[in-house]
């Protein structure tokens, strides 16, 4: 018996240890890469082209990172921080360098993708994750506005600007140590002066104080061929509890 126990303890546990080992890797969720998958929805949202983004120019492919749970709902949806610029216009021809996306097209494009639909995946007869990528082609049009003024987008705008004031740091937001950045979309006309300013994220009790700041920063007159423009871009602010907030 000595020499029989541990010999059949043996072939015991490792029957045991196989067995757990099969139903674990049955039970688990296995994600799937599904690569391109605009052509594979059953209802797939365009996102909504913001004005102020269209009038800036803002245009280009952006692709977005999408998770399908087994029903072929959407439960992720993270848009690239970069756009490109296809040659053709098959979103599927990415040959272009690739520059900054604009904020308010990164967030219009990940809300309609949060709203696609897909048909389950099914693997091995099971239902599975899938993990792709979502693209969405904006193109803008370059026509002028009633003044005769086009709009040009100027991308991140702290260090242009002739004067940027602080945001106040709101008492509500210090008693909560609320911090963080905050970024606020811009407009400028063609004299340097903001017009428009809307806070694109950042924590809800800075974005007012960040908002305010914006609208009194004033810039240097943007020439496009000699003329004046307008321009859009984004302004940014730091807050951290305990200190005065940076504008970078």
């Amino acid at each position: 018996m000595k020499k029989f126990f541990p010999g059949f303890f043996g072939i015991f546990l490792c029957l045991f240890i196989g067995v757990t080992a099969t139903v674990a890797q049955e039970n688990a969720v296995r994600t799937v890469n599904g690569g391109v998958l605009n052509g594979k929805a059953i209802s797939l949202p365009k996102p909504e082209y913001p004005a102020e983004a269209r009038n800036a120019g803002a245009e280009g492919a952006i692709m977005v990172t999408i998770t399908i749970d087994e029903s072929g709902n959407v439960v992720s949806a993270i848009a690239a921080a970069d756009y490109y610029s296809p040659k053709k216009s098959d979103v599927s021809d990415m040959a272009s360098e690739a520059k900054p996306a604009d904020p308010l097209l990164r967030e219009a494009c990940e809300k309609a993708a949060m709203s696609a639909r897909f048909s389950p995946t099914l693997l091995s007869g099971q239902p599975v994750k899938v993990t792709g990528v979502i693209v969405y082609n904006f193109v803008a049009s370059r026509s002028l506005d009633g003044q005769g003024a086009r709009t040009v987008s100027g991308g991140i705008l702290n260090g242009k600007a002739t004067s940027l004031p602080m945001p106040a740091y709101p008492p509500a937001a210090k008693a909560v140590k609320a911090g963080g950045t905050v970024n606020v979309q811009i407009m400028i006309d063609e004299q340097g002066n903001v017009i428009s300013a809307q806070a694109i994220s950042g924590h809800p009790l800075l974005q007012g104080a960040a908002v305010d700041a914006a609208r009194q920063a004033t810039f240097s007159p943007t020439l496009l061929s000699g003329e004046p423009v307008k321009v859009t871009g984004v302004v940014t602010y730091t807050f951290v509890a305990g200190t005065k907030p940076d504008n970078q």
